[in-house]
């Protein structure tokens, strides 16, 4: 069957936007080595330069049937195996669109073909293409950052401009490869959000209350309260503290009196104190503790 040509529109620019890099730019330039067509599923394979390895297979089935019904809208960018014209090709962006196609049974996928490139320039789309999107988890996102800026010396500003992100969102996102690879697992695993992960950056115990906060499913607010309690002068922090502080409100709201508990952790001893602020409040206490007691 012969490939059938439909229009090439704004090529990259419609795909990567705007700001784009300067090697990108002068393949978009180049018009004689663009070509968009409808390519067999079967000719394409993920290009060697992918960085992406988890896909969700539930995200994947419903794109399939979004597929099934209305069809590929952004074609997929691939590029010749032998950098010239050929008839099997590397898959430089559209991974997603490529597997779910493959599920929805799709014979032919709309694909931008770029010939004559480099694998430098193929890993570079690849990337741009990836961290636009907002199905990455943090760690891929981290990861793509951090090798626009090392392998192709991209400033922080040029990334921001590209991704359309803030610096500072750009310089958190970073600081999470700081991260042991332990808890690294566990952000692309999604037992923990960014959130948790950027208030263990530095931290020796940084895996001891990763696992904590697995363990006892604590949010980021729950967590930011633990971090502020230091119960030694090893910064050892336990999630008692959290369960008396819920145990104090409780019991003042059972009393409709202020309670507090002072808890000692390493004898285990503990002190509670009822503050009553007239004699009416006492003797209503007195009598509450009496009928519990008959």
């Amino acid at each position: 069957m012969a490939d059938k040509k439909i229009g090439l529109g704004r090529g990259l620019t419609s795909l990567l936007g705007e700001n784009l890099s300067e090697s990108i730019i002068e393949i978009e330039k180049n018009k004689n080595n663009i070509e968009i067509k409808k390519i067999p599923i079967e000719k394409i394979k993920p290009g060697p330069w992918q960085a992406r390895k988890q896909f969700d297979k539930e995200s994947i089935y419903e794109l399939s049937e979004s597929i099934i019904s209305k069809g590929v809208i952004n074609p997929i960018i691939i590029t010749p195996t032998d950098g010239t014209k050929a008839t099997e090709f590397y898959l430089i962006a559209g991974e997603r669109r490529w597997r779910a196609s493959q599920v929805a049974k799709i014979h032919e996928i709309p694909s931008i073909i770029l010939n004559n490139i480099n694998e430098e320039n193929a890993s570079e789309i690849s990337i741009i293409e990836n961290v636009q999107r907002k199905d990455l988890n943090p760690i891929e996102e981290a990861n793509g950052f951090n090798e626009l800026l090392t392998k192709y010396k991209f400033t922080q500003e040029k990334v921001s401009k590209i991704i359309g992100k803030s610096r500072v969102y750009i310089t958190n996102s970073l600081r999470l490869l700081k991260l042991p690879k332990r808890i690294l697992n566990f952000i692309e695993e999604k037992k923990l959000s960014s959130g948790h992960a950027r208030l263990l950056i530095g931290r020796e115990d940084a895996l001891e209350i990763a696992n904590l906060i697995i363990k006892k499913h604590l949010s980021v607010r729950q967590v930011e309260q633990l971090l502020r309690k230091k119960v030694s002068k090893k910064t050892t922090f336990r999630i008692e503290d959290l369960e008396v502080n819920s145990l104090s409100k409780k019991l003042s709201n059972a009393l409709g009196l202020k309670v507090k508990i002072d808890y000692e952790g390493n004898t285990k001893k503990s002190k509670i104190s009822i503050f009553c602020n007239n004699l009416d409040q006492l003797n209503d206490l007195i009598e509450t503790l009496e009928k519990t007691t008959k």
